[in-house]
C-alpha cells in the first residue's frame, strides 16, 4: 500500500505515541475544536468535509488582508512582500508534496476549479478514438470535469473503474479498462466518502503499461491524442490531512488538494510535472503572462488565502520539528528517522513528513478504535460501510460511512447533535458515485482528524450506541 510515503518504514505505536505525548499543544491550535462560530459547545466529526482552521493560518490571513498590497511588484517594500506571499505559497506546497520545483504549483479557488482548469487546457490535444478513465470511489471534483470535457465536448470515450464490496478500488477491472488508447485514469489518494486508501503507485503502474506520457511537440502535437501511456491524475484533497504525499514516490503527472482540507482557508492547489504544464494551453486572460505556473491563474491572486496556506503548512512543519526532536534517539523510530534523513535532506521537506507519518501512525489508532466500535454496534442495527476489520485500518483514513436500521440521515445527524453535540454533515458528501453504489438515503458520515483522541471516538460510540436504543 503506497500513500505517498514510499520506502518509510511505520513508526506505529511508538511514533503514534510521541503525537499523543504532544495532544495538548495540537488541541490548542485550534480554536473553534469544542466550540463553533456561535459560542456553543461541540464536538466536530466533519473533517472530510473541511479539517478546522489553524489559530496561526487565521491570523496569517488577517494580517495580510489588512496590510498586503492589491498588487505584488518588484521595488516597494510593500510589492515586494506581497509577492513574497505568493512565493513562500508555493515553495510550502512543493515541500509538502516533495514537488521538484515551486514552478510546478498553481493555485485555483477549490481543487474543482483546478481539475476543471486541468481539463479544459488539454482541449487542443485530445483526439477522437482515445478514451479515459475515473473510478467510482472518487469526489465529483474528479470526475465531472474529465466526463464533461474530455467525454461530451471532445468526444472521448469515459470508462468507468468499479469498487470491490469491501469498498477498494477494483484493480483487476483498472488492469482490463487501460488499453493503448487510454490516454488518462483520473484517481483519489482515498474516498472522502469511505476512507479507502487506494494504492496510487499501482494504479500509475497499470497507466503506464502501454509507455510513459510525454507531451507531443512540434508536428506530433497536431496528431491529437498521440501520446504514449496514461496519464496519471490524483485528487488527493480527503487524505492531505492524514498521510504524507509524495509525488515522487506516487509517479503520478497531476495532484491536487485543498487548503481547507490542511487546516487552513479555501483554496485548490495543483501541481503538475513541468513538461506537461508547459506544453498544456488553459483558459487565460490576455494580459497573464503565458508562463507555467501563473498562465493557469485567472485574475489576482487572494493575498490572504495564500499566506493562509502558507501558515497552515508552517504549523505542520513546527510540529513534525517537535516531533523529530522527541523522536531522537527512539531506539523504535532509529529505523524511520535514517530514512526520513535520506529520502528528505531538506529540513522543511523532512519535517513535514514527520508531521504527517506521525498524524498517519496516530490515526491508525484511533480507527482501529472506531472499527471495533462499529463491529461491536453491529448486532443493534449499525451498518458500517468499506473496511471493517480493524486489522486493515493502514488502508483506510478515520473517515465512516454508516446508516442506523430505522433511520433517517437527518435522524440520525438530529440524535447525535441533540444527544452528544456532536457535528456531522448530511447529502451526498459530494462521493456521487458510492452514494448512488449503495443504493441508500440513509448513510451518515462520521470523519476524524489527528486532534481528536480517543475520548473524542469513544463520545461518538456512546451517542451512536444510545440512538440504537430508541
Amino acid at each position: 500500500m503506497i500513500r505517498g510515503d514510499e520506502g518509510i518504514p511505520a513508526g506505529g505505536a511508538a511514533l503514534a505515541e510521541v503525537l499523543r505525548s504532544l495532544h495538548g499543544e495540537v488541541r490548542r491550535q485550534f480554536p473553534a475544536r469544542e466550540r463553533d462560530i456561535t459560542g456553543g459547545r461541540r464536538v466536530y466529526l466533519n473533517s472530510a468535509g473541511g479539517t478546522l482552521v489553524a489559530e496561526r493560518s487565521a491570523r496569517a490571513m488577517e494580517e495580510a488582508a489588512l496590510r498586503a498590497n492589491a498588487q505584488d511588484g518588484a521595488v516597494g517594500s510593500g510589492e515586494r512582500a506581497t509577492a513574497e506571499i505568493h512565493a513562500k505559497a508555493r515553495r510550502a506546497a512543493a515541500a509538502f508534496l516533495n514537488a521538484p520545483s515551486p514552478d510546478e504549483i498553481s493555485f485555483h479557488q477549490s481543487t474543482s476549479h483546478a481539475l476543471f482548469n486541468l481539463s479544459f487546457a488539454f482541449r487542443d490535444l485530445l483526439g477522437r478514438g482515445s478514451n479515459l478513465v475515473v473510478t467510482r470511489l472518487d469526489h465529483a471534483a474528479n470526475v465531472t470535469p474529465w466526463e464533461s470535457i474530455w467525454g461530451e465536448d471532445c468526444g472521448l470515450e469515459v470508462r468507468e473503474c468499479g469498487v470491490r464490496r469491501d469498498g477498494t478500488l477494483d484493480l483487476e477491472e483498472l488492469e482490463r479498462l487501460v488499453d493503448r488508447r487510454t490516454r488518462l485514469v483520473a484517481v483519489t489518494c482515498a474516498s472522502n466518502g469511505l476512507g479507502t486508501v487506494v494504492p496510487v503507485d499501482e494504479v500509475a503502474r497499470i497507466a503506464r503499461r502501454h509507455g510513459r506520457p510525454e507531451p507531443p511537440r512540434g508536428a506530433a502535437r497536431q496528431t491529437r491524442g498521440a501520446w504514449r501511456g496514461a496519464l496519471v491524475v490524483v485528487d488527493a484533497v480527503h487524505h492531505a490531512c492524514h498521510g504524507p504525499l509524495d509525488v515522487k514516490a506516487m509517479d503520478c503527472d497531476f495532484l491536487a488538494f485543498s487548503g481547507y482540507k490542511v487546516f487552513g482557508p479555501i483554496v485548490g492547489v495543483l501541481w503538475g510535472r513541468k513538461r506537461w504544464l508547459d506544453a498544456l494551453r488553459p483558459y487565460r486572460v490576455e494580459a497573464n503572462e503565458d508562463r507555467t505556473p501563473v498562465k493557469f491563474e485567472q485574475g489576482t491572486p487572494n493575498h490572504a488565502v495564500l499566506a493562509g496556506l502558507s501558515a497552515a503548512l508552517d504549523y505542520l512543519d513546527a510540529l513534525g520539528g517537535r516531533i523529530e526532536s522527541a523522536a531522537d534517539g527512539q531506539a523504535d523510530l532509529r529505523a524511520m528517522s535514517a530514512r526520513l534523513a535520506a529520502l528528505y535532506p531538506d529540513r522543511d521537506r523532512r519535517r513535514l513528513k514527520w508531521a504527517m507519518c506521525a498524524v498517519r501512525d496516530y490515526e491508525q489508532a484511533l480507527t482501529k478504535a472506531a472499527l471495533l466500535g462499529f463491529s461491536a454496534l453491529a448486532k443493534r442495527g449499525v451498518r458500517l460501510h468499506g473496511i471493517a476489520d480493524p486489522e486493515r485500518a493502514p488502508e483506510r483514513d478515520p473517515t465512516f460511512l454508516f446508516e442506523v436500521s430505522g433511520k433517517t440521515q437527518m435522524e440520525v445527524k438530529r440524535r447525535l447533535w441533540e444527544d452528544g453535540k456532536i457535528e456531522v454533515p448530511d447529502g451526498n458528501y459530494y462521493s456521487l458515485a458510492v452514494y448512488r453504489a449503495l443504493k441508500s438515503r440513509r448513510t451518515v458520515r462520521a470523519s476524524f482528524a489527528h486532534y481528536d483522541g480517543l475520548d473524542t471516538v469513544r463520545h461518538f460510540l456512546d451517542s451512536l450506541a444510545r440512538i440504537t436504543e430508541g
